[in-house]
């Protein structure tokens, strides 16, 4: 079973979750779910059970996992998924000023509505990236490998140690 990926991507406004994960030689199939706050918008499943045999398996399922990934988050911003997202999630969510379709003209509201309460964070609200998760990734372990050298009194495990 591969690790599999995690993004979170902000489309008008709301932020959405696309994980793609791996099931194994026993399940040989990939899976990619699109969510919102928990909510399956969008599932696709690609079986690999005729590539058991390749010599590299490993990179031949890691490289369908990446295309299915990139195809679901391609998807949802060319609007792909914009029926689904109408027809399931709540149109009064707070979508930070941007509507899934413009408003339509009418006479304005004889009084201010009152302020609803602050709506629940969305999950991974404000750590959405614009970098690939390989990358976010590799930062990550370049930072704590560099602040394990700093741990170790500024060795970084290159070169002999002296020896005093």
């Amino acid at each position: 079973m591969i690790t599999g990926f995690n993004t979170n991507v902000r489309y008008r406004g709301r932020v959405y979750h696309v994980q793609t994960e791996d099931s194994g030689r026993k399940n040989p199939h990939v899976i990619s779910h699109l969510y919102h706050g928990g909510t399956i918008l969008s599932s696709e499943k690609r079986q690999y059970g005729d590539l058991l045999g390749v010599a590299d398996l490993v990179s031949v399922v890691r490289r369908l996992m990446e295309e299915q990934h990139r195809s679901m988050l391609e998807r949802l911003k060319r609007g792909e998924f914009d029926a689904v997202i109408a027809e399931r999630l709540d149109p009064d969510e707070d979508t930070g000023g941007q509507a899934a379709a413009p408003p339509e003209a009418g006479p304005p509201p004889a009084a201010p509505p009152e302020p609803a309460p602050a709506p629940a964070r969305a999950f991974g609200d404000g750590i959405v990236s614009q970098k690939p998760l390989d990358e976010v990734i590799l930062e990550y372990l370049v930072d704590k490998a560099r602040s394990r050298g700093a741990e170790a009194g500024g060795r970084t495990g290159r070169g002999p140690r002296s020896r005093e």
